[in-house]
């Protein structure tokens, strides 16, 4: 084997493992998603615990369309009972926070929400902040 070709072989090696690790990285943020269903009367909810390194709680709108983005979500805060806006305009917004509580899907200003999407982890990519 020649000096070239084994580095373009070292090199399809280190791309290869970035991409596996990457991939890997997406399936434990992923792992900590929580759907949270439609829920007026807010029966249905779920915990969710926010741990350092972690900040906060990435809320999405599901699924993601022009309908829904022209649309507000509201998800409570059971403990603190207060109420976070995903605001019309975008798909996601952060909600700065850390520790244990549970979170439902209270209201939404459109039948075309059909849940919530909320994923503790940092403001990597800069969403604006829940009203």
């Amino acid at each position: 084997m020649c000096l070239s070709s084994a580095i373009h072989i070292g090199r399809r090696q280190v791309i290869g493992t970035l991409i596996g690790l990457g991939v890997i990285a997406t399936s434990a943020d992923a792992a900590f998603a929580v759907d949270l269903a439609f829920s007026p009367d807010c029966r249905t909810f779920s915990a969710i615990n926010v741990t350092a390194p972690n900040t906060g709680i990435t809320f999405r709108k599901n699924p993601n369309s022009p309908t829904t983005r022209a649309a507000t979500a509201t998800v409570f805060r059971i403990n603190t009972a207060s109420n976070i806006v995903i605001p019309a305009g975008g798909a996601s917004c952060f909600y700065a926070v850390v520790g244990n509580d549970s979170y439902c899907f209270l209201a939404r200003s459109s039948p075309a929400i059909a849940n919530v999407n909320a994923v503790p982890g940092t403001n990597v990519a800069a969403a604006p902040a829940c009203q």
